[in-house]
């Protein structure tokens, strides 16, 4: 409730301050990341990464297992620093029995008023999704994770445009994975 009476920008640059880098790979600074979401274009989307298909990985699945609303809280936060009102966790294929486990914590959230409309009365909304890919090994890939949010084949995008000005449906879209978005609350 406090991070609402901020300013979203403010919370961005808090996060650029924090030195926090993406947890996927590519290790790119989340808060600079996310400031390059073109100005004023709306809708705006994130979409989560929770597709983790390199082999022998599993840190994302542990989190999703064990604490399922510490990355809802971190999407509700980055959510509302970037003025986003839609966001997707996009899940490999094999994580059904994972997707089953945020699908309740998703219901207990909104039971609770942390999302949907005028989140504890701050004004703001944020409708979540869960999403279950198809298992393609490519669909880690950020742009083809988007072209089968879409409901395309997986196929890597060419860039630029990069997605933060035309992602998903063409909007602006951040995308993080879900170690990433867990460590914003923190």
């Amino acid at each position: 409730q406090k991070a609402f009476k901020e300013k979203p920008e403010d919370i961005v640059e808090w996060v650029k301050k924090s030195g926090l880098r993406g947890r996927g790979g590519a290790g790119f600074p989340a808060g600079l990341k996310w400031s390059f979401l073109a100005k004023d274009v709306f809708p705006r989307y994130l979409a989560c990464n929770a597709d983790e298909s390199e082999p022998g990985t599993c840190k994302d699945r542990l989190l999703l297992q064990k604490n399922p609303h510490l990355l809802i809280e971190g999407i509700i936060l980055t959510c509302y620093a970037c003025r986003i009102n839609s966001a997707y966790n996009y899940f490999r294929g094999e994580f059904y029995d994972v997707s089953l486990i945020m699908d309740k914590a998703l219901e207990e959230a909104y039971a609770r008023g942390y999302l949907g409309k005028n989140i504890l009365g701050s004004g703001f909304d944020l409708e979540v999704n869960n999403h279950l890919g198809a298992g393609a090994y490519i669909c880690g890939e950020e742009s083809a994770l988007l072209n089968s949010l879409e409901g395309q084949r997986g196929e890597p995008r060419a860039k630029p445009p990069f997605p933060a000005v035309q992602g998903l449906y063409e909007k602006p879209t951040v995308i993080n994975n879900v170690e990433t978005l867990c460590v914003v609350p923190f």
